[in-house]
């Protein structure tokens, strides 16, 4: 899975802010340019959010359209290091501690407990909550998705969302 960042620039006011894939795609739910608890597939995801972030008015000035630039990694306009799951900052301090890490403490403590870090995840069956678990997959354990539907449905699948 491709890690997409989103620079948002305002022509009008020069107001700038960097939004992971998730806070893009909660900006464009609040927007109502995406519906809100519908699973959108990544790849049409990556498709549409260049596209309709200019449509969204600017939080500062709330001017439109906004100038969107495309990034594979933050590391070209930050030194911040961000969060896989929900495109925070990672704390420096959690760095100086930990210099390989990933998440920011909130969505790694989530995923240690179990719990799905980021936007709700839906069995492709039956639509059920799914959350993180771990499978014997080739004499290996792998974190895996797994249905919370406890009346049949044991859907589980490997990998993202």
């Amino acid at each position: 899975m491709a890690i997409f960042f989103y620079r948002l620039h305002c022509r009008h006011c020069g107001h700038t802010e960097i939004l992971s894939r998730h806070e893009a795609e909660r900006r464009l739910q609040a927007h109502k340019k995406l519906r809100a608890g519908v699973q959108t597939d990544e790849a049409l995801l990556d498709e549409l959010v260049p596209n309709l972030l200019p449509q969204t008015p600017c939080r500062q000035c709330g001017t439109v359209p906004l100038q969107v630039t495309v990034q594979h990694d933050v590391g070209d306009w930050s030194e911040q290091k961000r969060c896989l799951a929900c495109g925070s900052v990672i704390p420096p301090a959690r760095l100086a501690v930990f210099p390989d890490a990933e998440m920011c403490t909130s969505c790694q403590s989530a995923v240690e407990k179990g719990e799905t870090p980021g936007p709700p995840v839906f069995c492709r069956r039956c639509g059920s909550p799914m959350r993180i678990g771990t499978r014997q997959i080739g004499g290996r354990t792998r974190y895996v998705w797994i249905c919370t539907n406890e009346t049949g449905c044991s859907y589980w699948c490997e990998g993202t969302r």
